[in-house]
């Protein structure tokens, strides 16, 4: 009985060695960094131009110029093992004796976790460039979105405010993760407002309902109108006569529609301003979901001040806890 017991125990020790992701190391690099593993005379020409083009794009929206991502690049022949776990990677191989065709894979885990690794592999140098361009937006995206799934983690197992988030899941139905260092709250009937006090940039996130009547709510200029009416009559400045509005003359908002949490969301992002205040503004990023009742649209959005700070990363943060918002439906 005690060699069975033996037997097993040692199985369970080599089934749990051979569990890749229980021996990867944790990622390292900062947030919404990506390497690229690509040769001197390569980064140097067109093929990394078109590379810097897609990962170093203009994040909309925002008011200063910042990058989608920060890039650092590697030769092949110095990508060691200390480079390997690096968050975000990027592989541009290039090598006519051992492709014949582009490829464009997507991996995650590979050296370390959680990671996200593309490899585009191509014969030449024109081939490489042809595949890039045409897969750029989505790897660029791909990126993003791990960084976002990160986010969301961790605030969901190590970083999140309890009692903000049992209060919107009682008053709306939601399950949303609150950063703990979100703690200045007002509270009424169909709207929540959070913010934090400390730090270089202030973040802001505010959820509130609306009745459903007419599908020209869901239109960019019915989302904005709604926004500015409720927001005015909740958030002011040190005068009160002062409120928040949205910008429209530098940068307009933009809207995409997609699906979150198996339902419709308007995905709206751009500038705000206080109006007949002192002169503060800054970006913001919001989702407008339809209910699971079908007769409300939830509004849960993120926006930043920092005068003279990034704004990138403080807003990606929000955008994290409202990407990973949740219905909570009852069980049939």
């Amino acid at each position: 009985m005690k060699k069975i017991a033996y037997i097993v125990f040692v199985a369970l020790i080599l089934t749990a060695c051979h569990g890749k992701d229980k021996l990867l190391p944790t990622v390292t690099g900062s947030s919404y960094e990506v390497l690229v593993v690509m040769n001197n005379s390569q980064w140097n020409g067109a093929a990394g131009d078109t590379v810097r083009k897609y990962l170093e794009a203009d994040m909309p929206c925002l008011p200063q110029i910042e990058p989608t991502l920060s890039v650092s690049r590697t030769p092949w022949r110095e990508f060691s093992d200390i480079l390997k776990p690096v968050r975000n990677i990027v592989l541009c191989d290039i090598d006519s004796a051992r492709y014949t065709q582009a490829q464009v894979k997507y991996m995650r885990n590979i050296w370390s976790q959680p990671q996200a690794v593309v490899r585009v592999q191509a014969h030449d140098v024109d081939e490489f460039m042809k595949a890039y361009s045409t897969a750029g937006k989505r790897i660029t995206q791909y990126f993003v979105n791990e960084e976002l799934n990160r986010q969301h983690d961790f605030y969901r197992r190590h970083y999140t405010n309890p009692a903000a988030n049992k209060r919107l899941k009682n008053k709306f139905g939601i399950d949303i993760r609150i950063p703990n260092d979100l703690a200045a709250s007002t509270d009424t009937t169909d709207f929540f407002w959070i913010t934090d006090t400390k730090g270089r940039v202030r973040r802001d996130i505010v959820v509130y309902t609306v009745p459903y009547t007419s599908t020209e709510q869901l239109t960019l200029q019915g989302i904005i109108q709604r926004r500015d009416s409720v927001l005015r009559l909740y958030i002011h400045g040190r005068e009160d006569s002062s409120y928040i509005a949205t910008e429209w003359r530098h940068i307009p908002p933009q809207m995409i529609v997609t699906q979150k949490d198996s339902t419709y969301c308007a995905e709206v992002r751009g500038l705000w301003r206080m109006e007949k205040g002192d002169a503060m503004g800054g970006p913001f990023v919001m989702h407008a979901r339809i209910m699971p009742s079908g007769d409300k649209i939830l509004v849960a959005e993120g926006f930043c001040f920092g005068p003279g700070q990034k704004k990138r990363n403080p807003l990606r943060q929000l955008e994290a806890v409202v990407n990973g918002m949740k219905f909570i439906r009852e069980q049939k």
